[in-house]
């Protein structure tokens, strides 16, 4: 289930995989999507999935992990990141980047229709708060803004971020 809801995590990839369709992504950026958070959410052996779905998808899979399930425990949310954002600056390719892209949409787009129906409050029992969870939207657009320029989903982060701001940071 995702954390704030009860919604099934599913949910989630499949939108996201959705997202990277309707961009134009093909048949490996669509299963990485389905793919991409499960180095982070679960003890998956990095030979094996690169074993079991080629070379392409575990790059975009990489390129969507701030850190493996493991060596989270061991950073801090800050650490993740900061390091996740220079990976995404210098290292990821184009389709890693479209799904980038596709989870930031899909993860914000649940967050501010949770805004609009619990207001701010929900913050009290979130791990982050808004202004942090604001600095990391920020700099991920930034990056996509540099390296994906006007592309719709793009814009569409850039709108997400915004009505986010004005929800949960401005009140």
């Amino acid at each position: 289930m995702r954390h704030n809801t009860g919604t099934p995590y599913v949910s989630h990839l499949l939108a996201t995989c959705a997202i990277v369709l309707e961009e134009g992504g093909g048949e490996t950026a669509a299963i990485g999507a389905l793919l991409h958070d499960v180095l982070e959410d679960s003890p998956t052996d990095r030979g094996a999935l690169r074993e079991r779905f080629g070379d392409e998808v575990y790059r975009i899979v990489h390129d969507c992990t701030d850190a493996d399930a493991a060596r989270r425990e061991r950073m801090t949310w800050w650490e993740r990141k900061r390091e996740h954002l220079g990976r995404m600056r210098d290292e990821a390719g184009p389709q890693s980047l479209l799904v980038i892209a596709a989870d930031k949409v899909c993860s914000l787009q649940s967050l501010v229709d949770d805004l609009h129906r619990f207001g701010p409050g929900l913050f009290e029992r979130s791990a982050r708060t808004a202004t942090e969870l604001l600095w990391n939207y920020r700099e991920v657009l930034g990056v996509l803004e540099r390296r994906l320029g006007g592309r719709p989903v793009v814009v569409r982060l850039r709108r997400l971020v915004g009505e986010f701001e004005t929800l949960a940071v401005d009140q």
